[in-house]
């Protein structure tokens, strides 16, 4: 089966599930970008994106029903917390980086569907090609925290960020920074890893380099540095993030980032 025809199986559950559903499937540039998109009369909305799912699928292809099930599973709960208030749902607002091209992709289906004013997340420019959006994550699932549900908690631009900031800081304790000699790459849980460089002044005691820190930050789970002022670790973390880039399923830039004056900007040596 291939990825058409499994978003289109996907969407057909979600449709048995909730009869009364508007369900759109989106497809983007790699397999991580692909979506089901849906929306109840009573204003709840989900996307699910089926990248892992479908890897899932390719591995075992036996498992497709349990993989549909699994996911209903998840949005039924996130349903319910809908039904009874966010705050009982536990969930974790928290900062997920995206590129332009993710959100003109997004920008070009929601057209096509006539609901570009309905988009489901929050966009933020960041740095070069990189942007900043928010999820909810919760223990069974993940999703977008849409534009109303930011205004309806009394979130604006600010205290958004500083609210998933903070909770992002939650994961510290579990950041793994490995290598040395200049060198090194910053290990999380392949959901948060690029993330990570939001909080770097926090783990920039964890590493020894010369210059200002230079991130690369290829996909979603790869997070690299060196100094500024190391030529050859430099020319090298462009080859890897060219490399990764390419070749992820959940691929971000392949440019160069240099942390300075408090935040991230295109490092253009």
């Amino acid at each position: 089966m291939d990825l058409v025809t499994f978003a289109e199986r996907y969407a057909a559950a979600v449709r048995a599930a909730w009869p009364e559903a508007r369900v759109e499937i989106g497809h983007g540039a790699a397999t991580a970008d692909t979506r089901v998109d849906w929306s109840l009369p009573d204003g709840f909305k989900a996307t699910h994106f089926l990248g892992n799912s479908y890897l899932r699928y390719l591995g075992a292809p036996q498992e497709l029903e349990a993989i549909f099930a699994e996911q209903l599973a998840g949005a039924r709960a996130i349903q319910r917390d809908f039904v009874s208030g966010p705050e009982a749902a536990n969930a974790v607002i928290l900062p997920v980086l995206k590129t332009r091209g993710w959100h003109e992709t997004a920008l070009q289906q929601a057209r096509s569907f006539g609901s570009e004013s309905m988009l489901p997340f929050i966009v933020e420019p960041l740095a070069g090609d990189l942007v900043l959006t928010y999820v909810e994550d919760t223990p069974d699932s993940m999703s977008f925290l849409s534009p109303s549900e930011a205004e309806r908690r009394g979130f604006d631009r600010e205290t958004l960020y500083t609210q998933a900031l903070d909770n992002l800081t939650r994961f510290l304790p579990e950041l793994d920074v490995q290598g040395g000699g200049g060198r090194y790459v910053a290990r999380l849980d392949r959901n948060y890893d690029a993330s990570m460089v939001l909080l770097f002044d926090r783990w920039r005691d964890r590493i020894e380099i010369k210059g200002d820190p230079v991130f690369a930050i290829a996909a979603r789970d790869e997070l690299m540095l060196c100094g500024s002022e190391d030529d050859d670790s430099v020319a090298s973390l462009r080859d890897i993030a060219d490399e990764i880039a390419l070749s992820s399923s959940y691929n971000l830039s392949r440019a160069l980032f240099i942390h300075r004056d408090g935040g991230l900007q295109v490092f253009a040596s």
